[in-house]
């Protein structure tokens, strides 16, 4: 298994009370750490999961030093989303994934 590119420690709390609406999931990542955001369901090659942005925000409006990587669980036929969320700023970082109007799950 190829060594992951990213190595810091996961400290990340789920803010529940902001998921609601097109909110999906929402997460605070702590300086220098990660976290993981999760697609609700489940999808496959024959339903696809939905073109849902993840919404990154900090004190730095660049984010800078705040990354997010897609993965894709499972196999064609049955697969999970995730992303993570590396956070190697000072300050904590929010992270939402928020589904468009379009895309309703």
């Amino acid at each position: 298994m190829p060594e992951k590119k990213h190595k810091l420690p996961f400290n990340a709390e789920r803010l529940e009370d902001d998921i609601a609406g097109p909110v999906l999931d929402s997460i605070i990542v702590h300086a220098r750490s990660h976290g993981i955001l999760c697609l609700p369901g489940e999808y496959s090659i024959a339903s696809r999961h939905p073109a849902s942005p993840v919404k990154i925000t900090s004190t730095d409006p660049d984010n800078q030093g705040v990354y997010k990587e897609e993965r894709l669980l499972g196999g064609p036929e049955r697969y999970a989303v995730r992303y993570d969320i590396w956070n190697y700023r000072d300050s904590p970082a929010f992270a939402q994934i928020i589904i468009l109007e379009d895309e309703a799950v």
